[in-house]
């Protein structure tokens, strides 16, 4: 027997195989699409059972298939290279302070390529410390399946999966207490090994570079936002005029600000008074 099919035989559980060809074969034949979600703490194995997954369904996944941001996310599925039946991942890019921020970018990102992710037959797995967060639209009626990782007193890894209806009650009953205890999921809690069907090492330089990138983006825009605020205070408390304000920054050395800039600023900050 194929050493690979042996491997792959090891990733998933039999009944858990069974269904995702149930899945795949759903998905290729009625022309749709798949979107499920993994959720779970930090450290209890998102990142690798959604790669063991994502290879199940698609034998030709591999380490670009795996965004960090919605930029990346977009681009793959735009891709020309992206077939049909290609498997994606959107890895856990919420854990910084900005996650409510991102998962709304995620949220539109998914819904401005509904059509062609189903066009092009797409498994997307989406990651995420807590399935309650989405969307309400995402979760309830984008959202396929959601897998729930979870640690054993024993600290063992586990998880569960709530298929279609299951995850809508889930999310209409547990959603204000963040509770996965009802409705009980019509499956077995599973097992799985901590292998990686990518090069972890690259995997990981991979993150980490995204993960630098999104901290930057974040103080980036707490720079905007203090910009914003100075602007605003000069403007009305020391009573200058917008085109003195705008020539502010070019006394030391920093690109002039427009009289768009400016107005933009105005009108932003007066929406959040």
């Amino acid at each position: 027997m194929d050493q690979t099919l042996i491997t792959r035989q090891l990733w998933i559980a039999p009944m858990v195989a069974k269904e995702l060809d149930k899945v795949k074969k759903r998905v290729i034949t009625k022309d749709l699409d798949f979107v499920a979600v993994i959720d779970g703490e930090e450290g209890v194995g998102k990142s690798v059972l959604a790669q063991q997954l994502a290879t199940h369904l698609d034998p030709s996944f591999n380490l670009e298939r795996i965004c960090f941001n919605s930029d990346d996310f977009l681009r793959v599925i735009k891709d020309p290279k992206t077939k049909k039946g290609t498997a994606i991942i959107m890895d856990e890019a919420f854990s910084a302070a900005s996650s409510r921020s991102s998962l709304s970018e995620v949220n539109k990102a998914m819904i401005g390529v509904a059509t062609e992710m189903r066009q092009k037959n797409l498994f997307i797995f989406l990651l995420l410390p807590t399935f309650f967060d989405l969307d309400r639209y995402f979760a309830l009626w984008r959202c396929r399946a959601l897998f729930h990782l979870y640690f054993t007193p024993e600290e063992d890894r586990h998880y569960i999966i709530f298929p279609k209806d299951s995850k809508k009650l889930l999310y209409l009953t547990g959603k204000k207490k963040y509770s996965y205890s009802y409705p009980k999921s019509p499956y077995p809690p599973f097992t799985f090994p901590n292998f990686y069907t990518v090069d972890e090492m690259d995997y990981r330089r991979k993150k980490a570079e995204a993960f630098k990138k999104r901290v930057i983006s974040h103080r980036a825009q707490q720079w905007l936002s203090q910009r914003n605020a100075y602007a605003k205070f000069i403007l009305t408390t020391l009573g200058l005029a917008q085109e003195d304000v705008a020539k502010i920054p070019a006394n030391y050395g920093a690109p002039t600000l427009s009289q768009m800039q400016i107005s933009r600023i105005m009108k932003e900050l007066e929406q959040n008074d």
